[in-house]
């Protein structure tokens, strides 16, 4: 469980001020919002996304979900998935990407959900167990998942999508990590797609995302 009454705390506050943000930037940028469906990639860039040029093939890999079932390579396919790197005891980052991802995937049509999965992969296998990734995603949507494995298996996952970040070793028991904030996209076809660099904004990250999917 997240005991830790400060990052408890931060997961509230952040929450709600990304509910109030998210109103505000729909309105303050909703001339943006209402542009062309197709964007090209300089467009794509005024949104914080990046296409790849060509994608890349990901190789077979193994973790293990939320629930305790194996999650690999044959889940990726078949549908969009945005996946991010992050723990949870992070004080910060993380919970206000998640919060975004939160407000951006419950504002989808069903048609729309049913084409995206929304990934939380861990940092930090030491103190995030299945359950207390269940728990801890549970606080901004149910149907996020989140992955964990042995430190090699998410470091390898890790380099396939291009996201670095540096493990804690030390053996410390209060600590943060180093790592990427950028949201990476596979494609329905099991390649890493493009990437979302932050800062996201919930409308945005939408539209960016339905594009890239339209020209897919």
């Amino acid at each position: 469980m997240v005991d830790d009454p400060k990052v408890k705390r931060n997961i509230r506050l952040i929450v709600a001020a990304v509910a109030i943000f998210a109103a505000v930037a729909i309105f303050s940028v909703g001339s943006k919002l209402s542009g062309p469906r197709i964007l090209n990639q300089y467009q794509l860039r005024d949104y914080g996304a990046r296409v790849l040029k060509e994608p890349v093939a990901l190789a077979e890999f193994t973790l293990n979900d939320q629930r305790g079932a194996s999650f690999g390579l044959e889940h990726v396919r078949g549908q969009w998935t945005m996946v991010f790197f992050g723990f949870t005891h992070c004080d910060d980052i993380c919970p206000t990407t998640m919060a975004i991802l939160a407000q951006t995937y419950g504002a989808l049509k069903p048609e729309d959900k049913a084409d995206l999965q929304v990934v939380m992969v861990t940092v930090d296998p030491a103190r995030d167990s299945a359950e207390q990734l269940a728990e801890y995603l549970a606080r901004f949507d149910s149907s996020f998942i989140g992955l964990n494995g042995s430190q090699d298996e998410l470091m390898a996952f890790a380099r396939q999508l291009l996201v670095a970040y540096e493990p804690e070793l030390d053996g410390k028991d209060n600590y943060q990590i180093a790592h990427s904030g950028n949201l990476m996209l596979i494609n329905p076809r099991g390649e890493l797609h493009g990437y979302f660099r932050p800062p996201f904004v919930h409308g945005s990250l939408r539209v960016a995302w339905r594009s890239i999917r339209e020209t897919f």
